[in-house]
């Protein structure tokens, strides 16, 4: 008995550490961004999706192998739904990033947990908990003071892309919820494809810099693409609300990489509503792991 509960330990430190690294690699994303010479969103975002595409591609035909025709065939309505939500997600997120700072896009992309309660609770009739009213009410006053800031300092419709970006992940999410029974990682495939196809619908020129060529592919690659990659191959392993704590590492270093690496600084208002809305999500995320583990 011994070496077998050795190896699920192992297993599980292991995806632990597959976490962390999906989590630091997301928190990236906003660094790499203002390295980025070109302001068109679109250009990036074209080459960033496509980066992406292919590589949950590559992933899907190594778990397929060749099978991977049936298992796109398989997602259904359902992973259609996934793949919407999410390519309107990835959007979304660039453009928060660039109208934005990093911190106000990454605390209100924190309260995503907030819009998938809601939205699985008027489309699944999931209930909603007491605790999990008092985190939405607080985030719902967190995320009102970051608007408010953007209405005095500018930055609304960053504060508003963000938003979207929420929303967007929550739908795919509660997408994936409903399609549990299938591998839905073609989905998240095709969300690149979606958002590669919106790009190319409005880009006005794909002529685009080496340099920013090759970060706009990192961040589809090395950013977005290694932190589903280990995302994936950790819920394998390690329950959903150790999850969705490891991953509030994101929120802590991507403002602190544009900090350092910039100068990049939000004001003070945005500041005290992201710390609201991360103590909620967070006090939640600590809640719901100790209700797991006495289940």
């Amino acid at each position: 008995m011994t070496p077998v509960a050795s190896a699920a330990d192992h297993r599980y430190r292991w995806g632990v550490a597959g976490v962390v690294l999906g989590a630091f690699a997301a928190s990236t994303a906003g660094i790499i961004l203002r390295h980025i010479e070109t302001d068109d969103g679109w250009q990036v975002l074209l080459f960033r999706s496509l980066a992406f595409a292919v590589t949950i591609f590559l992933l899907v035909v190594a778990r397929h192998r060749g099978g991977t025709a049936a298992a796109f065939r398989a997602i259904g309505l359902k992973g259609l739904a996934v793949a919407a939500g999410l390519g309107g997600a990835f959007i979304a997120f660039i453009f928060a990033l660039l109208w934005t700072t990093v911190a106000e896009t990454v605390f209100i992309l924190s309260a995503s947990p907030m819009f998938v309660a809601a939205i699985a609770w008027l489309v699944l009739r999931e209930r909603i908990s007491w605790t999990m009213c008092l985190s939405m009410a607080a985030v719902i006053v967190g995320i009102g003071i970051m608007v408010a800031d953007g209405l005095v300092g500018g930055a609304l419709r960053g504060a508003l892309a963000a938003l979207g970006a929420c929303l967007g992940y929550a739908v795919a999410v509660v997408a994936l919820r409903a399609g549990r029974d299938v591998d839905m990682m073609p989905a998240t495939c095709l969300s690149g494809v979606f958002a590669f196809l919106v790009c190319v619908l409005l880009v006005d020129d794909i002529a685009i810099g080496a340099r920013d060529l090759a970060l706009s592919l990192l961040l589809g690659t090395g950013q977005i693409g290694l932190q589903y990659i280990m995302i994936t191959l950790s819920t394998r392993v390690v329950p959903a609300a150790e999850i969705t704590l490891i991953m509030m590492l994101e929120v802590v270093l991507a403002p602190i990489w544009v900090w350092v690496g910039v100068g990049e600084t939000p004001s003070a208002t945005i500041l005290l509503g992201g710390a609201i809305v991360v103590a909620a999500v967070f006090g939640q995320a600590i809640h719901n792991l100790r209700q797991a583990r006495l289940s």
